[in-house]
């Protein structure tokens, strides 16, 4: 981990376009220092960004299907925390969803919400309570946790003889590593998944496959599957696509899931 020494931090600005101040009653701050080198996609440039800011601005960056998103990077001598979080050219439902530690497919926006992208900076010692409190301060809109009956694609085997996936032996410890186009996972369980499954495809997942044992496997990963799974087009043709070399699948359910609910104050 990249490390960045810990030091008092105040809220110094939040930036947001000014195309929606009327409609969300906000201010316009401007903080001209800021660098669009802050902005690079990966955990050691973000470790150097400066403690104490909160920062939201309007997106400076193009629409690019390879280099967006949310990164974050620990700040604390062992790895655990406190964290940096940054987002370039991300939704107002990325903003929130790292705010409240949540993946953005469980968050819930008003249809009225602005559909602009930002960049946001997050350099304090509780980065994630300063951003939600950005959230409503900034953009008017309180979050709450809500039990909802929602859509989601349930992962289920659809070939028992699980191709591609083989059972740990066990004294292995889990571990990850690429290589030539190939992420390796070792002693993983499938559910450690579902996250960047939900990511990529933008709607909740949960696990129906009934296998509880670690895996070893592997899966393709290149900057062609990455543009692929940041277009909502393609997205899940590409992961239905991988998955079956698993022997598993998507099926379109209902569940009812714990989802983060925005209104406006």
């Amino acid at each position: 981990m990249r490390f960045v020494k810990k030091t008092k931090t105040t809220l110094l600005v939040a930036v947001i376009p000014a195309l929606l101040m009327a409609a969300l009653g906000v201010k316009l701050f401007l903080f001209p220092s800021v660098k669009d080198a802050w902005f690079e996609m990966d955990e050691e440039s973000l470790s150097r960004v400066p403690p104490g800011l909160l920062i939201i601005r309007p997106t400076h960056f193009s629409r690019s299907l390879y280099r967006r998103g949310v990164t974050s990077a620990s700040i604390g001598q062992d790895g655990s925390g406190p964290w940096n979080i940054m987002g370039r050219d991300v939704s107002l439902r990325d903003i929130i969803a790292a705010a409240y530690d949540e993946n953005a497919a469980r968050v819930v926006l008003p249809p009225d919400a602005p559909t602009n992208h930002f960049d946001f900076i997050a350099t304090a010692t509780d980065s994630r309570q300063r951003l939600a409190k950005a959230v409503r301060s900034e953009f008017g809109y309180t979050v709450h946790k809500e039990m909802r009956d929602t859509g989601v694609l349930a992962l289920k085997v659809e070939n028992t003889l699980l191709p591609g996936l083989v059972i740990s032996s066990a004294g292995e410890t889990r571990n990850a590593f690429y290589k030539h186009g190939q992420y390796f996972l070792t002693h993983f369980q499938l559910k450690l998944l579902l996250p960047d499954f939900e990511q990529f495809l933008k709607t909740p997942v949960v696990d129906e496959t009934g296998l509880t044992n670690n895996y070893d496997f592997s899966l393709p990963w290149n900057i062609q599957l990455v543009q692929q799974f940041n277009n909502e087009a393609t997205a899940r043709p590409a992961l239905d696509k991988i998955l079956a070399t698993l022997g598993l699948g998507f099926e379109t359910e209902t569940a009812s899931l714990e989802m983060l609910v925005v209104k406006k104050e």
